[in-house]
């Protein structure tokens, strides 16, 4: 018997526990008393456990032949999937921007003064006091509009699609009788701020209505009755194009008669029609901004986020303006430093014939200086130039 239990290597032949075999030389007596030469194949315990750790049923125990975890590839691998752990944050975080980022251009109301759910009865009415205001909003109507406010206001569904659709809606407001002449501009287009609809403006629209002229307002895609899920840059100057022409179109305006005033985002609105439509009498652009991505990363305190990539809707207006030669007015309120910062900029890189005010409170349409300064644009466009008045408000 040899080591380790295995016999027929003794014999000449293969340890049957898969071990190697070393032979080695040896004399042997059998029973008739001769002594005998004879090959002895030995079997090797350690080359048969090495062996079994590949083939055979024995677990290498021996600590050198374990295979160890290097501790430095340990910490480099930990690193990278931290690293890219915070790349795909990053990317996450800017595509959550990007799909949103029209929500700090736009702030679409969203009240319902009125409810279509409550026509069901009793019951709708106890549902909305016990749950809210129901998910279709409803806005007030012109006529409704027209009676608390006192302004002549029709309602204009326009910018009819090819399947029929009106994609916008409007509200025309004409002049009061023996308040403008034929040779004086008698339309104000108003293009709005995007912060508030049609009802919302309703101070605006009787500031303008009081200066003699004749007023056609919109309401953005997806603002008020308007068509549309969100607005978007591109989408908010197709509207302000689609009211211009609706102006020119169905109330047969002449162009040469329409002042374009922009309030914010409507002012670089209001630019895209002039500069599309250089013909109209004036222009006149409240709080304008060079460019609102950088006014939003100003406010929002965003700096580690490539606003050029993920922010498509800059509302660029610095490169528009000095292309602009028709007459223009710039209203600022200092009082919003970053608006004044703005339309100061604006003002500066504007064509001639410019003018310019600066009003003391947020409240525009009810100040004496904006009616003031208005009147005085208005008359100025009576086939006159537009003086220019410098950055204080003076000629």
């Amino acid at each position: 018997m040899l080591p380790g239990g295995c016999s027929a290597a003794a014999n000449g032949m293969d340890c049957p526990l898969g071990g190697s075999n070393h032979t080695v030389n040896g004399d042997r007596e059998t029973q008739d008393g001769r002594s005998v030469k004879f090959d002895s194949v030995i079997w090797k315990p350690e080359a048969s456990r090495a062996s079994a750790s590949h083939s055979g049923p024995f677990i290498n125990s021996d600590p050198e032949q374990e295979e160890l975890v290097s501790g430095r590839w340990l910490v480099k691998a930990i690193l990278a999937v931290t690293v890219l752990a915070v790349v795909a944050l990053y990317l996450t975080v800017c595509l959550i921007f990007y799909l949103g980022q029209w929500q700090f251009t736009f702030f679409p109301p969203k009240y319902a003064p009125q409810r279509k759910a409550l026509q069901g009865g009793a019951f709708a009415t106890s549902w909305a006091r016990r749950h809210g205001p129901p998910h279709h909003i409803v806005f007030p109507s012109a006529a409704e509009a027209a009676s608390t406010s006192g302004l002549p206001i029709t309602d204009h569904p326009f910018d009819t699609t090819q399947e029929g659709v009106n994609l916008l809606d409007g509200w025309w407001i004409p002049a009061s009788p023996g308040t403008s002449t034929q040779s004086s501009p008698q339309v104000l287009l108003f293009c709005p701020d995007g912060r508030s609809n049609l009802p919302g403006n309703l101070a605006a629209l009787r500031a303008f209505h009081a200066l003699g002229l004749s007023v056609f307002a919109f309401d953005y895609q997806g603002f008020g009755n308007s068509q549309g899920k969100h607005p978007t840059e591109q989408k908010a100057y197709q509207d302000g194009l689609a009211a211009f022409r609706f102006v020119t179109g169905m109330q047969h305006i002449d162009p040469h008669r329409i002042v374009v005033y922009g309030a914010e985002v409507g002012a670089a609105v209001a630019a895209q029609v002039a500069l599309q439509q250089p013909q109209i009498a004036g222009l006149v652009l409240e709080n304008p901004q060079p460019s609102l991505v950088k006014q939003v990363r100003r406010q929002q305190h965003i700096h580690a986020l490539p606003m050029w990539l993920i922010f498509p809707n800059r509302f660029d207006i610095a490169p528009i303006v000095p292309a602009l030669k028709m007459p223009k007015l710039v209203i600022a309120t200092p009082a919003q430093p970053e608006f004044e910062t703005g339309a100061s900029a604006i003002y500066r890189e504007a064509a001639a014939p410019k003018q310019m005010v600066k009003l003391n409170a947020a409240q525009v349409y009810t100040q004496a200086a904006w009616q003031r300064a208005m009147r005085s644009f208005i008359d100025s466009l009576h086939g006159q130039t537009a003086p220019t008045m410098s950055a204080g408000g003076q000629r």
